[in-house]
């Protein structure tokens, strides 16, 4: 069960503590839908980011949101 929503399935954890995030049209790889957002074929998007309690680095920029990569 996934904490932030009861209804979705659980997100997706590395091993080493970071979530990939699947960006596309054409569906979520397997065992990747818990961590898929759809985009339209097509058509522009925009991501944003919110920080719910923001810590002390993201203030002094030592840890900073990682760029979007495309998957190989």
């Amino acid at each position: 069960m996934n904490d932030a929503c009861p209804r979705l399935p659980p997100t997706r954890v590395n091993e080493d503590g970071s979530i990939y995030i699947m960006l596309g049209p054409d569906g979520p790889p397997e065992g990747w839908e818990a961590n898929y957002v759809q985009t339209l074929p097509d058509r522009g998007w925009f991501p944003y980011f919110r920080l719910y309690g923001p810590l002390k680095a993201h203030f002094d920029r030592s840890w900073v949101l990682p760029d979007i990569e495309k998957a190989k």
